[in-house]
């Protein structure tokens, strides 16, 4: 791998070697799928290098650690804005890392017109079989849940508590009285075949106000040693098995 500078900042550079072994050292090579939220927190970008070969150095780098299947939050919460899915074309506010991949050769991405998801790799089922469930029934969380694969949820800048969407989808298994489905319809666009469709959508009460539980969450994780968390420039990684965070 030759070393390219990614970031500078205040707590010092990171190159693609630096982002590497960081991952090594946290056990992301040991999954068998990694689930990848993303905030580019990790210092000033290298202004040296066009934006798309930074975020492709990157994508390399999470590439290189040879785990089979890799996915990418894409979601757009289309019809909950009244705007029609375009699965192809569609971008995603979760990420200029998530939006690059999903343009990405050999990608594949969900047709779930609120919480896409794109895979690259092996195990396409997770979002070529889902159902009209964002969260629930037959949703890429569930189809990871119920697999005998290893799963790992990795925090690429940002903390469990910004953003770990699954807690949701936990939320749902265990009906949380604050939250209720609630149906939405509109129109997917899939390769320029156009179609009205309707996914459900575990949201909560008018009246119902989140509060810091996933940030306890977090915290009651690091300290089970079932999350684990590293520096690296300005910003952190973070992963946490599947499994583990379920049951915790």
């Amino acid at each position: 791998m030759k070393e390219i500078l990614l970031f500078t900042g205040k707590n010092g550079s990171v190159t693609n070697k630096d982002l590497f072994e960081a991952l090594q050292k946290l056990g992301a090579q040991n999954a068998d799928v990694l689930y990848i939220h993303t905030a580019l927190k990790f210092g000033t970008p290298n202004l040296l290098i066009p934006k798309k070969q930074l975020l492709f150095e990157i994508l390399e780098v999470i590439k290189s650690l040879n785990v089979s299947t890799l996915i990418f939050p894409t979601y757009t919460f289309s019809f909950c804005n009244g705007n029609i899915f375009d699965v192809q074309n569609s971008k995603t506010p979760m990420g200029l890392l998530n939006d690059f991949v999903r343009s990405q050769e050999g990608a594949i991405r969900s047709i779930d017109p609120l919480m896409s998801n794109v895979l690259i790799g092996k195990h396409k089922e997770f979002v070529t079989n889902i159902g009209n469930s964002s969260i629930g029934d037959n949703s890429t969380f569930d189809l990871i849940h119920r697999t005998s694969l290893n799963v790992k949820f990795l925090f690429l800048g940002p903390s469990i508590g910004d953003c770990y969407t699954y807690m949701h989808y936990i939320e749902e298994r265990v009906n949380a009285p604050y939250r209720y489905n609630k149906c939405f319809k509109g129109i997917i666009t899939d390769k320029g075949h156009s179609y009205e469709d309707s996914f459900d959508l575990f949201v909560r009460y008018s009246n119902a106000f989140p509060g810091a539980g996933s940030y306890i969450y977090e915290n009651i994780l690091i300290e089970r040693e079932e999350a684990k968390r590293i520096a690296l420039g300005d910003g952190l990684i973070t992963i946490t098995d599947e499994k583990k965070s379920f049951d915790t």
